[in-house]
């Protein structure tokens, strides 16, 4: 290696060794950069419900979307809340031990359910209890301004649930944020 640098003044060299620092370091950040990126992208789709707003999905035009709040975005896939709420918690309890569960969560881009029904011996998770609660979510029609007694009516309508429950207990929070827990009773 003397011999190489023999004849050469120190400033030389180092623009000699600082200029392969200067073309490596950027190779192998790139490489590393691109790497990780591309693992990311495949985690980051794995979490991605199949759940999305088909409204934003269908009203496309050149390469943007429009989400249900009016809100575009440039073709990266949106997942928005199908509801006006995010979560959705129903506990309905009826004689001899006998109960009806609905969990709904909305957070962000990861959607989770679960249905309970010991009467029709169900007992569902994930992406089955969402295909199983789906429709009756979508034909719930209150809002955080919806009188107790309207909830209480349009819930057990959708669900198809008998009105000889012990105990009924809702816990929804809705898209602006706003948590409403309704509590009834039968004796």
């Amino acid at each position: 290696m003397r011999e190489k640098y023999e004849g050469v003044n120190v400033k030389e060299r180092c623009y000699m060794n600082c200029s392969k620092a200067f073309i490596t370091i950027p190779l192998l950040l790139g490489l590393m950069t691109g790497c990780s990126n591309n693992d990311a992208g495949q985690d980051e789709a794995a979490t991605i419900p199949a759940t999305t707003n088909d409204a934003a999905q269908n009203n496309s035009s050149n390469g943007t979307e429009q989400n249900a709040s009016g809100d575009q975005t440039n073709g990266a896939q949106q997942v928005d809340t199908l509801f006006n709420f995010t979560h959705f918690d129903l506990d309905v309890e009826y004689d001899k031990d006998v109960s009806y569960n609905v969990e709904y969560e909305n957070n962000q881009n990861q959607v989770s359910a679960e249905l309970e029904d010991d009467a029709n011996d169900i007992d569902l998770s994930g992406n089955d209890a969402y295909h199983a609660i789906e429709p009756q979510l979508e034909s719930l029609t209150f809002d955080e301004n919806t009188g107790n007694e309207e909830v209480l009516n349009d819930v057990i309508s959708a669900f198809g649930l008998k009105e000889d429950f012990k105990e009924f207990d809702l816990e929804v929070k809705f898209v602006n944020g706003v948590t409403k827990k309704y509590e009834f009773t039968n004796k």
